[in-house]
């Protein structure tokens, strides 16, 4: 389900957090909840600055059994004094480009958990005459979308939200905590890891366990 926390004029730290209880069928402002809550939910956002709403939010999504999923920022800075991606419990995903190396632009940090594609446009390393963004969907003024090739950790924050997505298709009971011994590598009931290891052995501060692998991703949960 599309939910917009944020406008053009920008929005706030409690629309966000009122947007994660919305999202998982959670009491909110609004006094609605959705039919069907959200198993998996996407943040393609983060700014400077933790919050404790964000945070509470958070936590109660992930009592609820709801993976919360949040791009690591796009200013090669710490993300762990982002909200929501230094928030405790969140999945925090950094970005690669075309030759899994980090992105120029991708925050790093203890926080974050897993790499995902998120583009280089600076970049053709394909040689396919395109700069290596990732395809994503926008808005046109006047009605309708388009395509257009972007960069970000919002752009590889929805990678890793799409593969818990279909990784709870194939395990509905997997928990946000099943979730995090499987990034660590330490669940006891498999030994797939659902990561390709990049950069230094075990996790790091710029890649998390790796490259999220949805084929193995999907083995471990099964």
């Amino acid at each position: 389900m599309p939910i917009r926390v944020l406008g053009n004029q920008g929005g706030s730290t409690f629309d966000i957090a009122q947007g994660i209880r919305y999202a998982a069928g959670l009491p909110n402002v609004s006094g609605r909840v959705p039919t069907q809550r959200a198993d998996v939910i996407n943040m393609s956002l983060t700014g400077p600055g933790l919050d404790s709403a964000e945070a509470e939010a958070i936590q109660d999504d992930r009592a609820n059994g709801v993976v919360v999923v949040a791009a690591a920022g796009n200013d090669s800075a710490n993300a762990d004094f982002y909200s929501p991606a230094g928030e405790d419990g969140v999945v925090t995903v950094s970005a690669v480009g075309f030759n899994r190396d980090v992105a120029s632009y991708s925050n790093y940090g203890t926080s974050v958990e897993v790499a995902a594609p998120g583009g280089e446009t600076s970049a053709d390393a394909n040689s396919d005459g395109l700069p290596d963004g990732v395809f994503s969907t926008i808005g046109v003024d006047g009605g309708g979308f388009d395509f257009a090739l972007y960069q970000g950790t919002s752009m590889a924050a929805p990678h890793v939200a799409g593969v818990v997505a279909l990784m709870k298709s194939v395990n509905p009971a997997m928990s946000p905590r099943d979730l995090d011994l499987l990034l660590a590598g330490s669940h006891p009931a498999t030994t797939i890891r659902i990561c390709d290891d990049l950069g230094p052995p075990g996790k790091d501060i710029t890649y998390g366990c790796g490259l999220i692998n949805a084929f193995s991703a999907v083995r471990a949960a099964m």
